[in-house]
């Protein structure tokens, strides 16, 4: 018997060192998967800024007026550019292109047909459309309040 858990406390020995060492191994690979990271997005912070203090040599003042002179035609701006609100025209009205085309086959004024204005309420041939008050659709009188049973 005494042999019996001889064997199962080595057994016990042996697996508990297995996992141990299994624990510690596992935990070095990730510590070294943690420093690579590091070290990766160390290198991409560095990339960062290289790329920042290009992008600010490339936009200097001096340089971009120098390029704007060199490669644009611009001209300092006169005063009869400026004009007030007012004197802008009004914008032209929108052209229904189904509607020019369906006047020119001569299908256009002259058949009352339905449509369906901006403000979402129906027309017929430019007039409000006006639906005869239907009986089923008008409000039926109140019901008397109902007792608790």
């Amino acid at each position: 018997m005494i042999k019996f858990f001889h064997v199962v406390a080595i057994g016990g020995l042996i697996a508990s060192a297995t996992y141990a060492y299994t624990i510690k191994y596992e935990t070095l690979y990730h510590g070294e998967q943690l420093a690579k990271l590091k070290q990766r997005s160390q290198k991409e912070r560095e990339a960062i800024a290289v790329l920042k203090a290009e992008w600010q040599h490339l936009n200097r003042p001096d340089r971009l007026q120098m390029l704007s002179e060199r490669h644009l035609a611009l001209q300092p701006l006169a005063a009869t550019q400026l004009v007030r609100f007012s004197d802008i025209p009004a914008r032209a009205p929108k052209i229904d292109d189904i509607g020019r085309k369906l006047e020119a086959l001569g299908i256009g004024d002259d058949t009352p047909t339905a449509s369906i204005t901006r403000s979402g309420s129906a027309t017929t041939g430019g007039q409000p459309a006006r639906a005869a008050p239907s009986p089923a659709l008008s409000p039926a009188p109140p019901r008397p309040p109902q007792r608790p049973q």
